[in-house]
């Protein structure tokens, strides 16, 4: 009985560890790892962005002044929500200024 239940123990951690490796991998192919903030340009205050999935458009709240990409992936900045205006590129690990009109979404990947 306790060989049994030994066995069982173990299948149910290898499968949990199987599940947590898959589900890691997924998720760090979607987001781009690390920090974007900015300094907003209706108020002047610093602001972090919080998630940063690759793909989707990004809302940047009170449009960005000066944008720091600390993460993994490239960005473009636009100032349309459909991230379809003239886009300003900022890479990973880089920062820029930006004059008006100010971007106010940004996309990774």
């Amino acid at each position: 009985m306790r060989a049994l239940r030994r066995s069982v123990r173990i299948a149910v951690i290898a499968g949990a560890a199987a599940l947590m490796a898959v589900t890691g991998m997924a998720t760090s192919a979607q987001a781009a790892e690390g920090t974007f903030f900015y300094t907003r340009a209706d108020t002047g205050r610093e602001t972090l962005l919080g998630s940063t999935p690759t793909g989707p458009c990004i809302a940047i709240p009170g449009g960005a002044r000066q944008a720091t990409n600390d993460t993994d992936t490239d960005a473009r900045l636009y100032t349309n929500s459909s991230c379809t205006s003239s886009s300003r590129f900022l890479g990973s690990r880089q920062s820029d200024e930006y004059a008006a009109p100010f971007p106010t979404y940004v996309k990774f990947g």
